[in-house]
């Protein structure tokens, strides 16, 4: 019995086969290194003009932070604060979750 394809049309099920997808490669694993991408890499490698944040798991596999599913440059990586909450001064008495964003870099930046 072979198993069912998921209908990547139908909005429902893309969500869950992504979901399953990422998280087969990466609940459970370990960071065990932190890095910018360096020039070279981004513009020999992938033609960037941005250096992202990468992480190296423990199975020595890289994430690599890019802008879009087509790699056309590098892209930033937002960081959440579930349960805690910030005020804005453009928006006074107003919360909002807590983020920080872990920027992309320019070349110029290195």
């Amino acid at each position: 019995m072979s198993k069912k394809e998921p209908n990547l049309n139908d909005p429902k099920e893309c969500t869950k086969y992504w979901t399953e997808y990422a998280a087969k490669r990466l609940v459970g694993r370990t960071i065990t290194k932190v890095e910018y991408l360096d020039s070279k890499n981004c513009k020999d490698a992938f033609g960037w003009y941005k250096r992202p944040i990468t992480f190296t798991l423990d199975n020595g596999k890289v994430v690599i932070a890019q802008m879009d599913d087509e790699g056309n440059d590098g892209g930033v990586l937002l960081i959440e604060y579930p349960g805690e909450t910030v005020e804005h001064r453009s928006f006074p008495g107003k919360k909002f979750m807590k983020t920080e964003v872990l920027p992309v870099l320019s070349m110029d930046d290195a």
